[in-house]
């Protein structure tokens, strides 16, 4: 349990606190100032700390020296220009990147926002040529195990009624695309991680109940962050087909039995650089739709 305590000489009972607490409810306000009266229940989001706008709050896991303030952010043009400007690069130039430049950005990903702020996302980095080709060649070999089941027209009934028949037609359009992946294999091409000097995989606890969605927000936030510094990412979805039905993968990342692979990424220094943003499908937006 924190220590949470406010320094009455300087609380002005704004009730800012109280009112952004919203979950836990920690704070009451009183004749005095606001007072903590249920630490025990705190989330440890911090809210508290960053909201006070007279520094009133001393908050154990939050002091003050750690919580620098926040003097500019880009305009709303200058976020949607980055944000218009990254893209999922695929052709990697044969450099390394600095062990330290991957810790900066996993440092940058959990500024990511998690459910109840648990803050359970980890990840592991793979640099090593050998262990991910590895790790390539066997989810090419996963996918094209998947390929032939799916073709198989004497499986497929009873892969509708155990996957649903929506979802089998849709995986078997994927099909003839895991056979092409193991031609280009053959051609030395590495269709998986497309020959990225770093890999990231982002992992929580077993049985996390949000922890997709956390290792999403951690991953979006380092792959902004990769292009301020000159580098290029790209989400791998096929290792999420791959890993569902070769526990294996697990075993070639590293992780242990307890810990859930969520999203896999490459990570380098792009070959080219893309010079104009591209505009995207418009977006429907309905207001209060009737059911």
């Amino acid at each position: 349990m924190p220590t949470i305590n406010i320094d009455e000489d300087h609380c002005t009972r704004c009730g800012a606190c109280v009112a952004v607490c919203a979950s836990a409810h920690v704070f009451e306000l009183q004749e005095s100032a606001a007072q903590p009266v249920r630490s025990e229940d705190c989330w440890l989001c911090g809210h508290c700390v960053a909201v006070c706008p007279v520094d009133a709050i001393q908050h154990s896991d939050y002091p003050l020296d750690a919580c620098p303030s926040i003097d500019s952010l880009p305009s709303y043009e200058e976020l949607v220009t980055a944000l218009r400007a990254r893209r999922s690069t695929r052709v990697y130039r044969d450099k390394p990147v600095p062990r330290h430049t991957v810790r900066q950005l996993v440092d940058v990903s959990r500024y990511a926002p998690s459910a109840t702020n648990a803050q359970e996302v980890d990840w592991v980095a793979l640099d090593d040529p050998a262990r991910i080709e590895r790790l390539s060649v066997e989810v090419v070999s996963t996918l094209a195990r998947m390929a032939g089941l799916l073709q198989n027209p004497l499986l497929r009934p009873f892969l509708s009624l155990a996957l649903g028949k929506a979802r089998v037609e849709k995986a078997a359009e994927s099909a003839e695309d895991f056979e092409r992946l193991v031609e280009r294999q053959r051609q030395g091409e590495d269709p998986i991680f497309y020959h990225a000097p770093v890999v990231l995989v982002a992992h929580v606890p077993q049985g996390t109940y949000f922890g997709r969605s956390d290792a999403v927000y951690a991953t979006y936030n380092l792959m902004l962050a990769a292009e301020r510094l000159g580098l290029g990412t790209c989400h791998i979805g096929f290792f999420n087909a791959a890993r569902e039905r070769n526990r294996g993968l697990r075993d070639i990342v590293g992780l242990p039995p307890e810990r859930r692979i969520e999203v896999v990424m490459t990570l380098g220094y792009p070959r080219f650089t893309f010079r104009r943003a591209l505009p995207r499908r418009r977006r429907e937006l309905e207001w209060n739709p009737e059911a």
